[in-house]
Formats: C-alpha cells, sequence, structure tokens
C-alpha cells in the first residue's frame, strides 16, 4: 500500500556506557491510531510486549542493547545506519519495523538486539513477524496473527481468533475467546481456557491443555498429548510418538 506518513518521535536516553561491557540506550515511536485497524510488527532480534490499552495512540519504547562495540558513540552510529527502527502509516494499518536493514553477514555484523514495550489500542487486529526473542501478547480484541522463528510466546486475554507459526521455543496461551491455530517445530505447548476450536500441526514437544469449549485437531510427530475439559470433539491425525490422554482417559491411536 502507498505510504502516508512517517511518524517517528524519537529520543535517545543513555541508559549504560562502559567500555567492554554491555551497552544499552533507550528510544521511544509514537503514532496516532485514528483511523487504523491493525499493526503489523516486523521485528528482528530482541524481546516483544504489547498490551492493550484504552487510548488512541500506538507508543513504543525501545531499549537498543549490544556487548559488541568499545563506546556508546559507535553503538548509536551503527544503530543510525545499519538498523530501521520506524513507524508507518499505510492506508488502514501502522506498520512497525525494528530490525537490521540488510541480511547478516556474519564476517561483518554486529549482535544488536531491539527490546520493545508496546501499548496500542486494544481492539486492533496483530500481525507479528519476529526473527527471535521471547513475545508477550496481552489483551487484545482483534485478531492476532504471529510468524516466530524462535523464543518464548505468551498469550493473554486474547477477544479473537489467533494463528501462530513457530520455529521452535515454548508457547503459552491462556484466555483466548475464538479459535485457535498452531504450526510449531518444536517446543512445548501449554493451553488454557480456549472458548473455540483448536487446530496444532506440531514436529515435536508435549502439548497441553485444559478447558477447550470446541474441537480439538492434532497432527503430532512426538511428544505427550494430554486434553484436559475438552468439550468438543477430539481427532488425532497423525502421532510419531507419545502417549495421549483425552479427559483422564488414554486415547487408542487406531
Amino acid at each position: 500500500m502507498r505510504k502516508i506518513a512517517l511518524i517517528s518521535t524519537i529520543t535517545l536516553v543513555t541508559l549504560s556506557a562502559f567500555a567492554g561491557k554491555n551497552m544499552q540506550f533507550n528510544r521511544s515511536l509514537n503514532l496516532s491510531a485514528d483511523r487504523l485497524s491493525a499493526v503489523e510488527f516486523d521485528v528482528g532480534a530482541g524481546s516483544l510486549e504489547i498490551v492493550g490499552t484504552s487510548g488512541d495512540e500506538i507508543k513504543i519504547n525501545a531499549t537498543i542493547e549490544s556487548d559488541d562495540f568499545r563506546d556508546m558513540e559507535n553503538l548509536v552510529e551503527y544503530f543510525e545506519n545499519k538498523m530501521k527502527f520506524s513507524i508507518e502509516r499505510q492506508s488502514e494499518y501502522a506498520m512497525v519495523y525494528a530490525k537490521s536493514k540488510e541480511s547478516f553477514n556474519w564476517g561483518k555484523s554486529k549482535n544488536v538486539m531491539i527490546h520493545l514495550q508496546v501499548e496500542l489500542p486494544k481492539d486492533m487486529d496483530l500481525e507479528v513477524d519476529d526473527g527471535s526473542g521471547s513475545m508477550t501478547i496481552e489483551n487484545i480484541g482483534g485478531m492476532v496473527a504471529i510468524d516466530d522463528g524462535s523464543g518464548t510466546i505468551t498469550l493473554r486475554n486474547i477477544a479473537n481468533d489467533v494463528e501462530v507459526e513457530d520455529g521452535s521455543g515454548s508457547l503459552f496461551m491462556d484466555n483466548i475467546q475464538g479459535d485457535v491455530s498452531i504450526e510449531d517445530g518444536s517446543g512445548t505447548i501449554e493451553l488454557k481456557r480456549i472458548s473455540g476450536s483448536v487446530t496444532v500441526e506440531d514436529g515435536s514437544g508435549g502439548i497441553h491443555a485444559t478447558d477447550v469449549g470446541g474441537n480439538f485437531r492434532v497432527d503430532d510427530g512426538s511428544g505427550e498429548i494430554e486434553v484436559k475439559q475438552l468439550h468438543g470433539r477430539f481427532k488425532l491425525v497423525d502421532d510419531g510418538s507419545g502417549s495421549v490422554y483425552v479427559n483422564g482417559e488414554k486415547w487408542d491411536k487406531k
């Protein structure tokens, strides 16, 4: 979509600047959410925390961190030249970038992480494309779609459908009001209080679910599956190894 505006209110605060030690500084972005219905995140290495609020503005606080630099000036210069940190209004959605501008070159690249703390209107839809690092999303009324490389993912109090495609790392969800779809490479999956139906395609790692209002469909490579308080139907498409228990009874895989 055509870019309409680029708004970035940026502040720089030095937190620590000890030569040879871990260095950090802060920057921030904000954008009015007027006439916006969704936010997309394209982020690289670093943690991501998103909280839905009753406000009418998207607020982003970032901590830029690295131990690959000898002084703060070099870190800031590298960040400004090699990293992309911005929020852009594009038609009816906002686009947030917090990542390297270029593909990794292991001989020259520096290890720079951007940790984000985000507040946004709770009724907006979210789409997250994340490289690595832990992720927490809470109190969202819109739909949530996540494509994640690695790192723990925690979702709480989502009042709509959730779709997750995850490479590795544990996944925890609690109080999801819509349907849940998960495609996971490896890592434990724990689900609680899911009002809708659940579909899981999992490579390896245990799956534990409690209080699922709809149906539960799973295609699993390896790992124990335990589903409690399932109110709908259970369907096991395939299971390589690991025991399966549904509502307290061992499931016959045949």
